[in-house]
């Protein structure tokens, strides 16, 4: 067999990924109880861009084996429903990020491609998972999610640890017969546990509801983005270290022509099109109806997440001018995914760059009887 991407660029490579994900696979299940939940968040926000970059960096027989894991894992801490759920998310996207490598396609291409591939997987996902529950989905996600919590042998440990986080709370009326005494130690009452279990179901679907948006365009594009440009950027170094410490050629890691981050931004017309797109928070934020609320999310996730990426760049492009050493690069992209101030404080420098063009990637504006001449 060959070495290169498209099959396995090292033994050790394919050998280490493919550990690093059972044990992190069977550490989740090892959770017990609620293992199939727990699976699903980081599968969901990250499983992707992983599978992705171990791709570019480990080859393409490593990622289908990790994939061929994540898929069994659901198998066995759910039922057939949530295996098909994460075939739905994963497959379709991993298919388009393999043509994207082989044809090869262009870098912001490929994006879209793998990033539509993801959204419209999460829209299957969405459609069949209403049609399984009669148009009930997030009630029935939170009736199902308490019904779990409910069932936990540690269910009071952990209501009462979410009422100290702050995202439960006791009714006034109820604070002082909250905590009976049971043989062996204490316990929340029954009134109370009933109440903090249909505050789980309500929180559930609040935040089902307005994490869809953010789930279609935000998570879609992040993944497709960060695992493209990450597998890109890792294999190609890790292709070259190799050759240089073994004195050969480097195996052919395609790079897509994926530019340098400082060098990212929207063109002109682009730019104008996606900062309309900003109109969509007023319609989230004072829209009357469910539906109108919903658009205006997503049209200002569009926004937000290309501004966001823009500033990135621009902060990125003054850190090289000031020679700053590639760690604290590194921590700045770091810190705009954890943390929400980050993000704002970039959409504001993406649309600055858009608009005075800081950098001086897109040509100035000519008058039209200049360009006929």
């Amino acid at each position: 067999m060959r070495r290169g991407y498209a099959t396995y660029t090292t033994v050790r490579a394919a050998v280490l990924s493919c550990a690093l994900w059972a044990g992190a696979a069977a550490l989740i299940l090892a959770l017990g109880d609620m293992s199939g939940l727990m699976l699903a968040p980081p599968v969901l926000w990250a499983g992707p861009a992983l599978l992705m970059i171990i791709g570019l960096t480990a080859g393409l027989i490593p990622m289908v084996l990790c994939l061929g894991m994540t898929l069994a894992a659901f198998a066995l801490t759910g039922p057939a429903l949530l295996v098909a759920c994460a075939a739905l998310y994963l497959l379709p996207a991993l298919a388009a990020y393999g043509y994207s490598l082989s044809r090869p396609l262009p870098f912001w291409r490929a994006c879209a491609l793998i990033a539509a591939s993801l959204l419209l997987g999460q829209l299957a996902i969405y459609l069949l998972m209403q049609r399984q529950t009669q148009g009930m989905l997030f009630s029935e996600a939170g009736m199902a999610l308490a019904r779990i919590v409910g069932g936990l042998s540690y269910r009071d440990d952990l209501l009462y640890s979410l009422v100290n986080a702050g995202f439960l709370r006791i009714p006034a009326s109820m604070r002082d017969t909250a905590i009976v005494a049971v043989p062996g130690g204490y316990a929340l009452s029954t009134g109370v546990t009933g109440e903090l279990l249909l505050q789980v179901r309500t929180l559930t679907e609040q935040l089902l509801e307005g994490l869809v948006p953010e789930l279609l365009i935000t998570v879609s594009g992040l993944n497709a983005l960060l695992g493209l440009s990450l597998g890109i950027r890792y294999g190609v170094q890790a292709a070259q270290k190799r050759a240089f410490l073994r004195g050969e050629d480097p195996l052919p890691i395609p790079d897509l022509g994926m530019p340098p981050l400082r060098t990212w931004h929207l063109p002109r017309p682009w730019g104008l099109r996606i900062g309309l797109m900003a109109i969509g928070y007023p319609l989230m934020r004072y829209g009357n109806t469910t539906a109108l609320i919903t658009v205006g999310s997503i049209l200002f996730q569009v926004f937000s997440l290309c501004f966001a990426v823009q500033g990135l760049a621009t902060l990125n492009d003054a850190q090289h001018r000031r020679g700053t050493s590639r760690g604290w690069r590194s921590a700045v992209v770091v810190l705009s995914l954890l943390f929400r101030f980050m993000q704002i404080a970039l959409i504001f420098i993406g649309v600055m760059d858009q608009i005075k063009n800081t950098r001086g990637l897109r040509p100035p504006m000519r008058p039209r009887d200049e360009e006929e001449e």
